[in-house]
């Protein structure tokens, strides 16, 4: 085990020389046997800000029991007070990273990178002035604003409805599921009689128990019933939507979907509207794997969970990163393996193009609901693929949903989906300015692509990963 944390530091080392880049850090050191440390990493300094940071190896090599210490180098350019609390914000970043990442300390590093551009002045002004603009911005605050916020009817806690829904027999437990915030991997579901519901401190080893405030919402069935976002209470009815739990069950168990407080009378008379069958299922993509690629979307991914940490919701997980080269709709076994005899029958064709380079820079937006990085290279050689797809997919009468404007390729990196909840929110409320300035021309990494693999969709926020149906390998 010693021997294998040992290769998890050094790794982690050496991928953080890969990431630094001379304008960022001036040096990298690793120190042997200091003191009681196995290891010490001294990174000197942040350029303008006068600042070393230092990072402790415990004598087991666990990393998540690192200790972070920065030092001010210019006399006078900062005060205690700034660098104990740059110390006690690291520590706590330390404890929430994954330490069997092999990027550690690269994630470790992007963290105090934001801090120190965030929190300290290249022209060394003081931690009080900033703290007054705060409290100026504050107090700008309306009458009429305050008004409206004293107006808000308090709603329930999550504790409240995991109470109710404890003690009330007429709620089915088994049909409730449990949305909530994982440190490690976002936002994730769970049925409610998965979770460990008593003192969390008391709980048993292994045992799935989660604090009150990482709870973001409750189903019954496939509805959200309790939503702390944007303040929906279906259960208590505590902020005024007219509907409590029971009426949610009368309603669903009945097969009635109209909201209680919607009246038949006042809705026009109109035919119904048929199924729609023509949204695709399924996509035929090249995957995305570089770790360059994926350090920099870290970099990138802090950057915006420190200016609106809700966005953590609509993050797209690394493990998922692929081009679409086409979609589709699949009905069928039949239809299943018909793609992937095209697919296999195809190769030939398809290896005219591998292997192809990809180069992915700079961000670009669709509709304000995706954020995506562009790409460059031998496109050609995609688009070459992509047409192929098409043509032999319409010679097999396959329902190629989906594909409807004109071929982009492209890295997702946050996508608000398109439901009710979601509705009013853009990319401005989770992108500044700022932000898209500062990655207007940042060079994610490249990628040489030589696999084509078909995937069915799922909710890649929740589940992680899209399902590989079939995989075709150019040698």
């Amino acid at each position: 085990m010693a021997n294998l944390n040992k290769d998890l530091v050094l790794k982690n080392v050496q991928n953080l020389k890969n990431h630094l880049t001379d304008n960022q850090v001036q040096s990298l050191k690793l120190l042997e046997n200091i003191g009681c440390h196995p290891y010490v990493i001294k990174l000197t300094t942040f350029n303008a800000y006068g600042i070393n940071l230092t990072i402790q190896i415990n004598d087991d090599l666990d990393l998540s029991k690192s200790t972070a210490i920065s030092t001010l180098v210019k006399k006078g350019s900062q005060n205690d007070q700034r660098s104990n609390l740059f110390d006690e914000f690291l520590n706590e970043k330390i404890k929430a990273i994954d330490p069997k990442s092999d990027i550690f300390m690269i994630k470790l590093f992007q963290k105090s990178q934001n801090y120190v551009e965030k929190n300290f002045d290249k022209n060394n002004e003081n931690l009080e002035k900033k703290s007054s603009v705060r409290t100026k911005q504050i107090r700008k605050k309306t009458d009429d604003e305050a008004d409206i916020s004293l107006k808000k009817a308090p709603m329930k806690t999550a504790g409240d409805v995991v109470n109710r829904i404890q003690w009330d027999e007429e709620i089915n437990k088994e049909f409730i599921t449990v949305g909530y915030i994982d440190r490690f991997l976002g936002l994730k579901e769970c049925s409610f009689s998965t979770f460990d519901w008593g003192d969390i401190v008391l709980a048993d080893y292994g045992a799935l128990a989660i604090p009150e405030h990482r709870i973001s919402y409750f189903k019954f069935k496939d509805e959200i019933i309790w939503d702390k976002k944007s303040r929906l209470d279906n259960i208590f009815g505590s902020t005024g939507s007219g509907q409590t739990i029971r009426d949610v069950i009368y309603r669903l168990e009945n097969f009635e979907f109209k909201p209680k407080n919607e009246t038949v009378s006042e809705q026009p008379e109109s035919k119904p509207k048929k199924i729609e069958t023509d949204n695709p299922n399924y996509f035929i993509s090249v995957p995305i794997n570089s770790f360059q690629i994926k350090s920099s979307f870290d970099l990138l991914n802090s950057d915006l969970l420190e200016y609106n940490d809700q966005v953590e919701n609509f993050l797209v997980p690394d493990s998922s990163f692929h081009l679409t080269l086409c979609t589709l709709r699949i009905d069928s076994e039949q239809e299943l393996n018909q793609i992937k005899e095209l697919m296999n029958n195809s190769k030939e064709i398809f290896a005219q193009n591998f292997p192809i380079k990809i180069e992915f820079q700079g961000l670009e937006q669709f509709y304000k609901k995706v954020l995506y990085v562009k790409c460059y290279g031998e496109l050609e050689k995609l688009e070459n693929i992509h047409k192929t797809f098409l043509s032999q997919l319409e010679k097999k009468n396959i329902n190629m949903a989906g594909n409807y404007y004109t071929f982009v390729p492209h890295l997702t990196a946050l996508k608000i989906n398109s439901n009710s909840n979601n509705r009013n929110l853009t990319l401005n409320d989770f992108v500044d300015e700022s932000l898209l300035k500062k990655y207007e021309n940042f060079k994610f990494g490249e990628e040489i692509i030589n696999r084509i693999q078909l995937c069915k969709m799922t909710n890649i926020i929740i589940n992680k990963v899209y399902p590989i149906e079939h995989e075709i390998t150019m040698q």
